[in-house]
């Protein structure tokens, strides 16, 4: 690229420090750990979903929890060692939350990438 490390270094530093890169991440094969990933989603009675967050910050299954506009109130990421557990998780925990009036999931397969840099060329195009 024509650019010295030294000149890359103090623009990503100055990128982290005005917010723009918030964080770095690690991206591993769950399958090969023998983990299932999921999303559930989760439609709630009235404006419960605080209390909701609450209760799913309790369970190491939930990874990431989506508010979303659509179908469901709330769209969760999960890892689960497999069916049984994901079901298990579901029935006699998840469904039991007060406020969660239904449950839908989508057990993921297979992630595929399109454009890992969205948001940039988005961004891009604007300027």
């Amino acid at each position: 690229m024509g650019t010295s490390k030294a000149t890359v270094s103090r623009r990503i530093n100055r990128l982290e420090q005005d917010g723009f890169i918030s964080s770095y991440t690690l991206t591993m094969n769950s399958t090969k750990l023998g983990l299932m990933r999921a999303m559930i989603g989760l439609e709630l009675n009235g404006p419960s979903s605080d209390l909701v967050i609450e209760e799913l910050r309790k369970f190491e299954e939930v990874q990431s929890i989506y508010k979303v506009f659509g179908d469901h109130n709330l769209l969760c990421e999960i890892y689960a060692r497999g069916v049984d557990s994901l079901y298990e998780l579901i029935q006699s925990r998840i469904s039991k939350i007060p406020g969660i009036l239904d449950v839908e999931v989508d057990i993921l397969i297979e992630k595929i990438v399109l454009n890992p840099d969205a948001e940039l060329d988005i961004l891009a195009k604007k300027a």
